[in-house]
């Protein structure tokens, strides 16, 4: 990672913050998604801020499902000299109208131990959040995405709870999304650029791409290169292609 960041972030804290977004889910499902402001330090000198979600919420910030597909969820830029940093940091997911739920780990490549003890802390917030700790509420694993069933419990607003998916790596939460989106509505991407060096002229295309993108209700990334700059569109297919319709129409 060229970023560093600060202050480290433990175990428990982690936990803590995911019991309170389950917590969020089961309570106010229709609240914004939940993020924290994290300081970095570039090796540039550069020092920014910039957001790391600890809950995704689709279905009040639908956005927010193309930033996953992307690549870009949890990955901050110095807007100094454009270096990354992809933060590894654990996230709920939910997107109600899919009945999709998923504790999302970063880390594909997380070691067996700490997966099954990520596992177990899991269930036990589940399980005290639902309130009922049942016998055959059981952890189900299937590759590299394992399931949690949801519990019995009398309280109204865990009824319609949905099974809690446990995902370890990005690309196994972007294969879920797609399961379950139309081809219309999957990632699609439209590249502007010049070779121009000229601060003004890529100025001025980021003022065209941002225009047109909020037009749209589409996102902006920025890659800029000493000898090439790069302003990616990104949004739904169905979006992407009304832009390079309103490009075409332009002439």
């Amino acid at each position: 990672m060229l970023i560093k960041s600060f202050p480290h972030q433990s175990m428990w804290y982690t936990f803590l913050s995911i019991s309170f977004s389950l917590s969020l889910f089961i309570l106010e499902k229709n609240r914004m998604s939940r993020s924290i402001n994290r300081t970095f330090t570039c090796p540039c000198g550069e020092v920014f801020s910039s957001p790391i979600y600890e809950y995704v919420n689709v279905a009040k910030d639908p956005q927010l499902q193309y930033i996953v597909l992307a690549g870009l969820l949890n990955v901050s830029g110095c807007p100094a000299c454009g270096r990354r940093a992809a933060i590894s940091r654990p996230f709920i997911y939910s997107d109600p109208a899919h009945n999709l739920l998923a504790y999302v780990h970063p880390r594909s490549d997380m070691p067996e131990e700490a997966r099954l003890l990520i596992l177990e802390k899991l269930h036990d917030v589940y399980v005290n959040i639902a309130g009922d700790d049942e016998e055959n509420s059981d952890l189900e694993a299937d590759g590299d995405a394992n399931g949690i069933e949801p519990v019995t419990s009398s309280t109204e607003q865990v009824l319609e709870m949905p099974p809690l998916q446990v995902i370890f790596g990005i690309d196994q939460l972007q294969g879920l999304i797609n399961a379950v989106l139309s081809q219309e509505e999957r990632l699609g991407r439209l590249a502007l650029n010049t070779r121009s060096r000229d601060s003004a002229e890529r100025g001025q295309l980021l003022h065209i791409a941002r225009k047109l993108a909020q037009e749209m209700q589409c996102q902006v990334e920025v890659e800029e290169l000493s000898d090439e700059y790069t302003v990616w569109l990104f949004g739904s297919r169905r979006q992407i292609g009304a832009l390079m319709r309103e490009f075409a129409a332009r002439g």
